[in-house]
């Protein structure tokens, strides 16, 4: 009979653990600050604009020990300023660059035929408002993935002829979505940068904290903009793609 209600406790208390350590795990579900890094798909419009692409960056200085760094085709870059926690989910978002244009010449608003496009209005002592949202996460019962919604305030300016060209428009959208996917690994392809969108836990091979939304959309009405993960430009991605092949053949060699 001891040896019974001993072998009981012994399950009762390594139940308990069990819970116990679950628990203090969800707790801790986090996702860590950083940047996403997307491209604009078709479908976008803004305020009337549509049938607007992507200006790629090209390269982005993202400070500290990042510093400057190809992003590919990569035409909007957010920031998450703090880390999203299931205690406190729900974390303040910059939105650091937008770049479109029209793909083809248009005339808006009874302008010039051309091309338009689109910027943030400067957020500086000479310019307009810095343009911010949040973004709320949910967690699956891994802790790896889930779901999103996101806000943002838009502030911006449409230029005629050239990224730095006449602003003609100036106007802002609060774009938002809600129940987007995302998981801690990055879809194939992907532009990868440590410690801006890639090991955000600090620990180099671990992606626990990371953040990658698939595509989704945002949108005000009719007005929506479109994004997916951003991807090398195609010469990068060659490059890759062959070096990754000659490393595939040296291992069948061996």
């Amino acid at each position: 009979m001891r040896s019974f209600q001993r072998a009981l406790t012994t399950v009762l208390a390594t139940f308990y653990c069990v819970v116990v350590n679950h628990a203090a795990y969800a707790s801790t579900f986090q996702v860590a600050p950083g940047y996403d890094l997307f491209q604009t798909g078709s479908g976008t419009m803004f305020t009337g604009l549509g049938n607007l692409m992507g200006v790629p960056e090209g390269t982005y200085n993202f400070g500290g020990s990042i510093g400057v760094q190809n992003t590919g085709l990569t035409d909007t870059i957010i920031q998450r300023t703090t880390a999203a926690t299931s205690g406190s989910p729900t974390v303040q978002l910059i939105v650091d660059s937008l770049q479109l244009e029209t793909v083809a010449p248009v005339s808006f608003l009874g302008g010039p035929f051309g091309n338009y496009f689109v910027t943030l209005q400067p957020a500086s002592a000479a310019g307009g408002p810095l343009s911010t949202g949040t973004l709320t996460v949910s967690w699956d019962g891994t802790g790896l993935a889930g779901t999103f919604s996101s806000t943002l305030d838009v502030f911006f300016d449409i230029h005629f002829g050239a990224l730095n060209g006449p602003v003609v428009y100036s106007s802002n959208l609060v774009l938002s979505q809600t129940g987007a996917a995302w998981s801690d690994l990055p879809p194939a392809g992907v532009v990868l940068i440590n410690g801006a969108n890639q090991f955000l836990s600090g620990t180099f091979g671990d992606p626990t904290q990371d953040f990658w939304p698939g595509i989704f959309m945002e949108s005000q009405g009719s007005d929506v903009h479109a994004v997916m993960p951003s991807t090398p430009e195609p010469t990068t991605a060659v490059l890759l793609g062959l070096g990754l092949a000659g490393i595939a053949a040296a291992r069948r060699a061996a």
